[in-house]
This record gives structure tokens, sequence and C-alpha cells, in this order.
């Protein structure tokens, strides 16, 4: 079964910055990671709502609660935003061509699906070897050798649903929310499909993150934008 991560609407608007969170190495990184992007989405939304409206909410007796929230998890937040501050440059380093690479090898096993022919992964003439060619020709680093793609599908495989729903909804212009759904689309082709003339997935579900929308708009506090109590995993 896939890890699930619910999103709501607030985190829906930074959806990048969870990207971001999945391309770290480790599972355990991941969660981490997701858990500081969501005190990253709190202190943003706080921000920008002390901006516009302005600060009178905190005047306001349904918000009570919130602020007494927001006092007792003000270190909790300023050290999630400083570690997310160091995912990002290690994104930027590292991870984000691995990434990049990774999700173009699921666009292509998503597209072999489509066609019917299910071409195996790390056959001679497989998917990966057709990701090679591409990078060749086009000179994408990271793209070049089977090595190092393979390596980044391995890596990767289990997050790249999530990169390919943004671009497709970039691509085709589709409301943003529809990503959910695309993520979702695209991680079932992965982990329902086979390559031909085997019984193993080309993802394990087990190795994937599920993301769900989940709305948590609801008042009368904060002014019904939605900010939970909680951050959650």
């Amino acid at each position: 079964m896939s890890h699930k991560v619910a999103i709501n609407e607030v985190e829906l608007m930074f959806i990048g910055l969870f990207r971001v969170a999945l391309s770290v190495p480790t599972h355990e990184e991941r969660l981490a990671a997701i858990r500081c992007v969501r005190h990253e989405v709190t202190a943003s939304r706080l921000h920008e709502i002390n901006r516009k409206p302005g600060p009178d909410w905190v005047h306001d007796e349904n918000n009570r609660e919130l602020i007494a929230w927001l006092a007792a998890t003000a270190g909790e937040r300023e050290d999630a935003i400083y570690e997310f501050s160091r995912v990002c440059q290690a994104y930027d380093d590292r991870y984000e061509r691995p990434l990049n690479v990774a999700e173009q090898v699921g666009k292509m096993v998503c597209t072999s699906i489509d066609d019917g022919k299910f071409d195996g992964v790390q056959t001679k003439d497989g998917i990966l070897y057709q990701v090679g060619v591409q990078g060749r020709e086009h000179s994408i680093r990271g793209s070049k050798d089977k090595d190092s793609i393979r390596k980044a599908w391995r890596d990767y495989r289990g997050v790249v649903h999530l990169g390919m729903a943004l671009d497709f909804c970039e691509q085709l212009r589709a409301p943003f929310e529809n990503v959910f759904f695309v993520a979702e689309w695209y991680r079932r082709m992965l982990s329902e499909s086979c390559p031909k003339g085997t019984k193993k997935p080309y993802v394990n579900a087990e190795q994937q993150f599920s993301f769900l929308y989940e709305s948590s708009i609801y008042g009368p506090r904060f002014l019904n934008r939605g900010l939970p109590f909680t951050v959650k995993d």
C-alpha cells in the first residue's frame, strides 16, 4: 500500500515545494521534509494575511486558540523552515537533475503503457536505453549513461508521478487542482501495469506516495482561511 499524503487548499498553492521535499533520498527524509513544507506553508500564510487584510485577525476572539497554537509551535516552525532551506539547497546542488531524469523515465513508461507496448525498463532496447538515447541526442546532463539513469529511476520511481502531473497540468493549462487526479492516475498506471512478459509492476505500490486532496477550510477561526491547528505528516 502506498503512503498517503493529504494536502489542503492552502498547501496546494505550494505544491511545487512538496515535489522538492520528495527529492531527498530516503523515505524517512521525505516524510521529515514534507512536515517542514507544512510549517513553511503556515509561515507564508501568516506573512500574507498579516499583510492583507492586516494584523487585526489576532484580536478576533475566535482566533484565541490559534494564536496560542502559533506561539507554542513557533520554535518548531523556525527549525523546520531552516531545515527545509537545506533541503532546497541540496535540491539545487544534487537532487534536481536525477529527479528530472526519473520523471522522464516515468513519462516514457506511461507512454509505452498507453501505446500498448509495455516495454521493459532495463531490457536491451527498453526505457532506460531510450532515455539514454534522448539524453545523448539533446545533451541532457545526467541522462546520457545508463547507470546514472538506472540509479535515478531506482531512487525516485516511487515519487515521480507528482512531477509528471505538474508538468502535464502546466503543459495543458489544466486547472491546478487537477494535479491530484493526474498524479493518482500516473501512480496507478505505474503500480498496476507490468512490463510485457512479467508479473512484477513497474513500481511497487509500497514505494509510492499517494497525494490526496483534503479540504480543511472551515470557520470561524482565522477568518475562514483554512489554516489548521496541527502540522500533519
